[in-house]
Order: structure tokens, then sequence, then C-alpha cells
């Protein structure tokens, strides 16, 4: 099924994704995104170029997404995302008929819903396989979706995570939390790089949905102490480097020996506050954690660390996406107890004004170029606030939330920590 909509979708002319009046010559549906984006760009966003974009879908039997389409054609949002189309280069995943029959009513029946998923469908630049990281490195792909739950530092819109098995592979993955989404085939017309995908995407989870599935005794030690899971949540712009179960079970006697200060000391310094580092950005930038403690990254062969004060962890899984940031899961406890609160401050107001000036990359991935940083960043993430002008207090633990944590870790029985 999938093989035969990217045949119809080549055997389309370019025109029919490009407004009339603006597509010319000879162009085919061969011909590269970046060649056609002047004439989509130059038709502007009308009547006319959705009306053929819908009836090219429609010809290669995407006729549940023209659906979508349709459906949020009328609404505010709608309009503002299908008009967007048209400008510069995108790489649309386009579910199948089938992809869209296993999503409940509930979902397809709430067009605000619809217009967000359908934005994260929707990268704002070509991507090629030939462009993705080969695993376990990941290339981090900019969607249409932001704002409203998703609102991340610097206004940057929600990234999806891309990767493929080999160097020479031609096909590669979309990561999701649970599952890997693969992008098999393509059809290049004017402005849009197609590819048909057997599953409609998951929006980025909030921590309080992410973390079961990655760190079960993690989600249930953040849901006992009270304000925890709320003040991260909350928080506009995290990297979370969060122990995996075996982690937390490795260390619970030592954990047991600390006072209040000191577990707020390690809980903070698992987090970065006000910026989002992804695994591409880990190692570009100099980093201070939500305690005022420096981390410290380097890889190898045999994998990536980070490393805060004298305990090191190795990142055993990267780029876990957020609503408000992101998630790696680690090997081990980083029990740093030091603590900063000046150095803390001193990089969150760092942060905040790196956002007010950063911008998102736009630069095609292929097999001759590569994503670029933000402009006015020293690494390839975002870091800062939601958007420039509002005031973001630095993220902090109070002192309820440091007396449940140590209420909860130093409940002792039989000489060893009981966490839940």
């Amino acid at each position: 099924m999938k093989a035969s909509i990217i045949s119809s979708l080549l055997l389309l002319p370019a025109t029919a994704f490009a407004q009339s009046s603006s597509a010319s010559g000879s162009a085919s549906a061969s011909a590269s995104a970046s060649s056609a984006s002047s004439s989509a760009a130059a038709g502007g966003n009308g009547t006319d170029y959705l009306t053929t974009v819908l009836g090219a879908l429609t010809s290669a039997g995407l006729t549940s997404l023209v659906g979508v389409a349709q459906g949020i054609a009328n609404t505010t949002e709608g309009q503002a995302l299908l008009g967007s189309l048209a400008s510069g280069n995108k790489t649309v995943f386009a579910p199948s008929n089938q992809a869209f029959s296993n999503v409940s009513e509930d979902v397809t029946s709430n067009t605000a819903l619809l217009t967000q998923i359908l934005s994260y469908h929707i990268l704002n630049n070509t991507y090629t396989s030939a462009g993705i990281k080969a695993a376990p490195n990941h290339t981090i792909a900019r969607t249409l979706l932001k704002g409203g739950n998703y609102s991340l530092p610097g206004n940057f819109s929600a990234p999806l995570v891309l990767t493929k098995n080999s160097t020479n592979a031609t096909s590669f993955e979309i990561v999701q939390t649970t599952s890997n989404v693969t992008a098999q085939g393509n059809a290049t017309a004017a402005n849009l790089h197609v590819y048909v995908i057997d599953q409609v995407l998951s929006l980025p989870q909030t921590l309080t949905e992410a973390l079961p599935a990655v760190a079960p005794q993690l989600f249930g030690l953040a849901g006992s102490i009270p304000g925890l899971a709320e003040t991260l949540s909350s928080s506009p712009g995290l990297t979370i480097f969060a122990p995996s179960d075996s982690a937390i079970g490795a260390i619970q006697q030592s954990l047991g020996q600390l006072n209040a200060t000191q577990v707020g000391s390690v809980l903070s310094n698992h987090i970065i506050n006000g910026t989002v580092v992804y695994s591409t950005g880990l190692a570009s930038g100099n980093y201070t954690s939500a305690g005022g403690e420096p981390f410290k990254f380097v890889s190898n062969s045999s994998g990536a660390y980070v490393t805060s004060a004298n305990s090191t962890a190795k990142i055993v899984q990267s780029d876990i996406i957020i609503n408000n940031g992101v998630i790696h899961l680690i090997d081990g406890v980083l029990v740093n107890t030091a603590s900063n609160p000046q150095a803390a401050s001193s990089a969150y107001s760092s942060a905040v004004a790196a956002a007010s000036t950063s911008v998102e990359a736009n630069t095609p991935v292929t097999a001759t170029s590569a994503a670029a940083g933000p402009t006015g960043s020293s690494n390839t993430s975002t870091s800062g606030k939601t958007s420039a002008g509002l005031k973001v207090e630095p993220f902090a633990l109070t002192t309820s939330v440091m007396g449940g944590a140590v209420a909860i870790i130093g409940a002792v029985v039989g000489g060893v920590v009981t966490l839940f």
C-alpha cells in the first residue's frame, strides 16, 4: 500500500503541489524541493494552492489525511497551518488511511487537537534519509507545532527525533517514546517532500505521561514527593537526566543517609533549567544544573556519559521528547550534594538572554547538508525562556518538596531504603 501511494505521488506532475499561476515549464515529480520552493512561495498560500495539494493527496489515495485537512480548514488555527504550507520547503509525514482508522473518535472529532497533530507531521524544511544521522546518533527536526502546551524556550517549535539503522540506509525512523515509525520512500514535488507512514505520530507527552514508560520507579518517587511533579511540569524549558529503575535501586542505602538540603541538591543536579539540550548539543556547550553545579559530557566508543562532581552515568536512552523539554535516561544516580544558588541563577539568566536572540535553523538535511544550530546561540539546542520579554523564575525545590523527598527516601526498613 505504501509503495503504491508513493508511486502515485511520483507520477503526479509537480504543478499539482504548486499554485497553477506559479508553476512553470518542465517541473517534474522528481524535481528537488529546493529548486521548486521559490515557485511555490511566489504563488502564495491561496485557495488554488490548497486545492491542488489536496487533489494530489486524494489521487494518491490519502483520503483520510485530506479529510483531516478539510475538517480543520474552517478554523483559525487550521487556516494558519494550511496557509503556511506554501512558504518555504516542507517535509510531510502523511499517515495512510489505515493509520487514521486506528485513531479514536475523541481525537478525530476534535479539530483543535487534529490541527496540533497535523502540525507535528510537518517539518519546516527538506529532510532526506541521506542526511539523517545513523544510530545511536539522532537528527533533531523541528515541526510546525508550537504554542500552548508545546511552548519551548525561544518560542521554538516541538521537534521530532529522526535516526536510521546504518549509514547507507535508504529509509529512516521517527523515534517515539514507545515505538519507532518508519518513513520509507518519498515523493518530491514543488516545495513538499512527502513520506507515507503507517502510524499517526503521538504528540509530545507531559513529564508525568512520559516517565511511567521510561522510568517507572522515578515516576513513583516523583509522584510521592508533594509538589515536585507540578513544579517540573510547569517549568518552561527543562533538560532532565532521569535515573533508570536499576540506578535508583543500586543507590537506595546511600540516599537514606541524606538530609533535606542534600536531597534537594541531588535532585536539582539532574536538571538543566531554562535550556532544552538534545543529544546533538550536549558536547557543544557549557551547562550548569538547577543546583548550580557544572555538567561535563564525554562520548567515546562505548557511549555518551554525563558527570556531576564525582558521579558519572551513561546515557542509555537519549532525546525522549516532552512538551516542555527533553529527558535523557541514565544508568546511575548523580549523587552530587553540592549547591551553588548564585551560579544556578546566573546560568538561568544567561539562558533567558540567549533565547531572546536565538532563531530556529533553516537548513535542509540532505546528503550534502546538515542541520545547523540556532543563530545567536552556542549550541545546536535551544536555551532560555518561552518568549522574549516574558519573565520566568528559575526552577527551585521548595522546603516542602525537599521535606517530602527525605520522608520517603529516608524510610528505612531492615536497613534498606524503601522508596514507595
